[in-house]
């Protein structure tokens, strides 16, 4: 292990994957969202305790969220983010040189967001789960017929926790995800320590040989530097 990965290790202490959910506002800006309430529904996979689908349904959008931690009652799943969120302030601290804080402030304001999105999420998830808007669910497989959604998205799993998720595993859930929606859109392309992923180049030319299209695009959102673009990937 070099210097610069050893350092990040003691930085972020995680564990795994960690329930860290996001904001409508922060999707928009992730995924370059202009339009929520047209179309089919939308796929938030992997959210966890993110309020995208939450604050969706009061704009009169559907989101359907997929993630494993649905099958957990909501006692368990704020004692999860408890569990994460002091490791996560953590790290933010001691990274604090590898993030741009122009869209949130401080490693305060970005806690408050996370906690904002997890009490909308709760307030919502009894009832979501009853109509079908919460699924407990885990990539590379899910349990959606074949193009049941014009979009999904993912937000903070692929890439990012590329060290806990190997190459394999990327290019199944892509696939799958293509199998579900029309499109797809990823955020972030680096991984936990900042660094482009190295499974990145490879997804892509795999996805172009079987017929895919792929496009990494600007979006107007910077937390992690150099986390600017999403990748998009449409069938042909």
């Amino acid at each position: 292990m070099n210097a610069h990965a050893s350092q990040s290790a003691r930085e972020f202490e995680l564990g795994g994957v960690v329930p860290w959910g996001r904001r409508l506002s922060e999707y928009r800006a992730f995924f370059a969202l202009d339009e929520l309430a047209s179309g089919s529904p939308i796929l938030d996979a992997g959210g966890g305790p993110s309020s995208f689908a939450a604050e969706a349904r009061e704009m009169g959008a559907r989101v359907v969220a997929a993630d494993p931690i649905y099958a957990l009652y909501s006692n368990d799943i704020r004692l999860r983010f408890e569990e994460t969120a002091e490791a996560m302030r953590t790290g933010m601290r001691r990274a604090s040189y590898r993030f741009n804080w122009s869209y949130y402030g401080s490693e305060e304001a970005v806690h408050k967001l996370r906690r904002e999105a997890l009490d909308l999420f709760l307030g919502d998830f009894e009832r979501g789960k009853a109509e079908g808007r919460y699924i407990p669910a885990s990539l590379p497989s899910l349990p959606f017929e074949s193009g049941s959604f014009r979009l999904a998205l993912v937000s903070h799993l692929l890439f990012l926790y590329g060290d806990d998720l190997d190459f394999g595993f990327h290019l199944a859930s892509i696939r799958e995800l293509l199998r579900v929606a029309e499109e797809l859109r990823i955020f972030p392309l680096v991984n936990l320590d900042g660094l482009p992923s190295s499974h990145l180049p490879g997804i892509m030319n795999a996805l172009w040989r079987e017929g895919a299209e792929t496009e990494l695009v600007p979006v107007p959102f910077e937390f992690q530097k150099g986390a600017t673009r999403m990748l998009l990937v449409r069938r042909r």
